[in-house]
């Protein structure tokens, strides 16, 4: 049966969260059941979002933009340039009238009851969330039962092991809003953590481009936008070698709900805290929550499959 899944998203600043819309949309074993836009000025990403669904001829998913949670000092989440290549810069494209966390509160109770009769009766839905925690934070604070009805929640963030390219304070998903995800992570749903220091392990190269661009609309799209965040990307980057066009720590989360010949993963007890201005995850034996936390990478592997995957 495929996995139930909201992609929680601050599509249109990387191109990564594109890729991680596409792959969710072309994996027989997904059913993207919404997307939900956070950070910034998320009307605009929901626009983004339901552009790339158009062109994918799936233009039935529900697109709810979210909220734009206060970020703190020195950290930027909104560049001005999202959708460039992609809409126009009046572009309104038709999103839903609900709100992303009305959205994640009633498909987790209509997943619920549609589990009803299925072996065991779990919950349904799962969340992969690829930006800040802000949306989820807000669903866990307006109903106590959200939590566990959430069959499980994938998150893009997190350092659980030194890495010279990665450190706690490039985790800008966690630390874009730092109580929203001490909240989120710590609610007690089921997790699945894909962290940083794996993801910055992983790249589009110019021969996967190439490919994407003999594709489909969704692909040539996919194409264009890469062309534009690749100069971003070089000027951001440490160490970045040539061919490399696009980091994939996105599409890693969503790969990794449901395929796992590409990486290791341990169950680890870990915490979720405030550390030193930054929000941390600590393996933590005494306290800590256990959850799944993907420890390495195939990477060359993976981004092979992962173009495997959008171009069907």
């Amino acid at each position: 049966m495929p996995v139930s899944l909201i992609l929680d998203t601050d599509i249109g600043t990387d191109v990564d969260d594109a890729f991680a819309l596409a792959f969710a949309l072309r994996h027989p074993a997904l059913s993207l059941r919404a997307v939900t836009t956070v950070s910034g000025d998320t009307h605009r990403r929901a626009c983004i979002a339901a552009k790339l669904l158009r062109l994918a001829g799936r233009d039935d998913i529900e697109v709810a933009a979210g909220l734009d949670a206060p970020v703190p000092p020195g950290r930027i989440t909104w560049r001005g340039d999202e959708g460039d290549g992609l809409l126009r810069p009046d572009e309104q494209l038709p999103i839903s009238k609900r709100t992303a966390v009305d959205v994640l509160l009633q498909t987790s109770l209509s997943s619920c009851s549609e589990a009803v009769g299925h072996a065991g009766g779990a919950p349904g839905i799962e969340i992969a969330t690829v930006g800040m925690q802000s949306n989820v934070a807000a669903a866990v604070a307006a109903d106590q039962g959200f939590a566990s009805r959430v069959g499980r929640l994938a998150v893009m963030g997190g350092v659980f092991a030194a890495q010279p390219r990665f450190s706690p304070a490039d985790d800008h998903n966690l630390n874009a809003d730092p109580l929203g995800a001490v909240a989120a992570l710590n609610a007690g749903m089921r997790m699945l953590f894909v962290p940083g220091n794996v993801t910055v392990q992983t790249f589009l190269l110019d021969r996967h481009l190439a490919r994407l661009r003999s594709g489909d609309a969704l692909c040539r799209a996919l194409a264009t936008l890469t062309d534009r965040w690749a100069p971003i990307l070089r000027r951001q980057s440490r160490g970045l070698h040539a061919g490399q066009v696009a980091a994939l720590h996105d599409p890693l989360t969503v790969v990794c709900m449901v395929e796992r010949g590409f990486v290791r993963t341990a169950i680890l007890p870990v915490t979720v805290a405030l550390h030193g201005g930054l929000v941390r995850t600590f393996v933590d034996p005494v306290s800590g929550a256990d959850a799944e936390v993907v420890t390495a990478v195939d990477a060359e592997g993976f981004a092979d499959y992962l173009v495997d995957v959008v171009l069907r």
